[in-house]
């Protein structure tokens, strides 16, 4: 059965594979993908709200440079829009990690993401909104495809830049599900590689023990070339589909229960259609130990959460949203030995990782519950990417249809930890093979 289309914006930039091909060949200019980006943003960002910071002076002269590079020169992002989320340093840039505690704050250097970035020739054109120190309160960021909707959280405004075609590539973080979530409510494509993968210096810390880099990207091509481009892993950025259909595994907890029907039927749906071209999907209920870890990552996110934040706690108290308030609180409150225990929890699921893979590639779940909520209810629930954030894994979302208001729904894919490039190269499969039905 044909998949339900999600609502569109028309004309956004070309993917980021083509503009950087096209700039390095000499066909097109920095200077003419640069115009085109800004044309996209002030035509859609006054209702979008994905942008807290932009510059078109510093961009242009930086444009302008690039352009003049000789051939040899050119690196493989040359003349490629990109966003940053706020939560990671720039010095051309205010960072404000979504605080007014920060408001103003100009850093003395760029992150690590973003040097490296800006080293294969990328442009950026600006920094993205983000929920408060990527927590929970909310951004002025609106969805692209209805403003009475959330885009997600916390990577929000990163997420809704790159559906609406304003850039072809973001960056975000994510310690629950703050690059998959908001992806999938937006349609797009987003990709969290293993942690530890992406270096997060310079980039202001929620959880140490979970905190993710990130990246968010039209199409999986697009997420393989950036994402590799920020770790120096040349074979993630040309990706080619795995040559055989992916073992995938559905792996239900006790926090499927959560998910839509519709979502649920989704999945199903979709899931049908890759064995029908060839994928191995089975359905298994996850052993004992995986059954909930959502909480275990909750319980070690809120602990940590409380001593990051110790400074802002201390001097800003007044300033801190009333979520930030309720957690570090909470936090305070929590013993070493619960948080010692939550980290054993962890450990013990992660040495039965083999257990919960057995003879599969991949394991698939909804990205999120259903489509996004609306703006007044929050940035939504994280639940389906907490245990897989928490063990490390690497996974993307990719966009799986609609659900019944049109908006994208998202199917979340998992690998072991260091096999991001098999996942990528099923996550295209996956992705031509979804092209190939509608």
């Amino acid at each position: 059965m044909p998949r339900t289309s999600a609502r569109t914006i028309a004309d956004p930039l070309p993917t980021a594979t083509e503009l950087a091909a096209a700039t390095r060949s000499g066909r097109l200019s920095p200077v003419e993908t640069v115009a085109a980006a800004r044309a996209r943003i002030e035509a859609l960002d006054g209702k979008i709200g994905a942008f807290i910071a932009l510059d078109w002076t510093a961009v242009g002269k930086e444009a302008a440079r690039l352009a003049r590079l000789p051939a040899k020169a050119r690196g493989p992002l040359h003349g490629v829009p990109v966003a940053i989320k706020d939560m990671y340093d720039t010095v051309d840039f205010p960072t404000g990690y979504g605080s007014p505690i920060y408001a103003g704050n100009r850093p003395a250097a760029d992150a690590a993401m973003v040097a490296r970035l800006r080293a294969a020739g990328a442009i950026v054109v600006g920094k993205t909104v983000s929920t408060e120190f990527a927590f929970w309160k909310p951004g002025k960021t609106r969805h692209p495809l209805d403003p009475k909707r959330s885009p997600g959280g916390s990577s929000s405004g990163s997420a809704a830049a790159v559906a609406s075609g304003m850039v072809p590539l973001a960056t975000g973080t994510q310690t629950a599900a703050s690059v998959i979530r908001p992806a999938a409510y937006c349609g797009v494509v987003g990709f969290k590689p293993t942690r530890g993968l992406i270096s997060l210096a310079g980039c202001k810390a929620l959880s140490n023990a979970l905190d993710t880099g990130g990246v968010l990207a039209g199409t999986v091509a697009d997420a393989g070339l950036m994402a590799g481009v920020v770790t120096a892993r040349l074979d993630w950025m040309d990706i080619d589909p795995a040559r055989r259909p992916p073992g995938i595994a559905l792996a239900t907890t006790i926090d499927w229960a959560t998910a839509t029907p519709y979502m649920l039927a989704a999945i199903e749906g979709t899931c049908n259609s890759l064995a029908r071209r060839g994928a191995k999907v089975a359905k298994r209920a996850a052993p004992a130990a995986f059954q909930r870890l959502a909480a275990v990552q909750s319980q070690i996110m809120t602990y940590e959460i409380a001593r990051e934040y110790a400074f802002e706690r201390q001097h800003h108290w007044r300033r801190l949203s009333g979520q930030m308030q309720s957690v570090i609180a909470e936090g305070e409150a929590m013993s070493p030995a619960a948080y010692d225990k939550a980290r054993q929890q962890a450990a013990e699921a992660a040495d039965r990782l083999d257990e919960m893979f057995a003879d599969a590639d991949i394991l698939v779940s909804p990205s999120a519950p259903g489509e996004a909520p609306l703006f007044t209810e929050g940035t939504g629930n994280p639940v389906f990417s907490r245990a897989w954030t928490l063990l490390g894994l690497p996974t993307i979302t990719l966009p799986i249809g609609a659900g019944p208001s049109g908006l994208p729904l998202g199917l979340q894919l998992a690998a072991r930890p260091g096999k991001d490039l098999a996942l990528l190269a099923a996550a295209a499969w996956v992705e031509r093979a979804l092209a190939e039905e509608t």
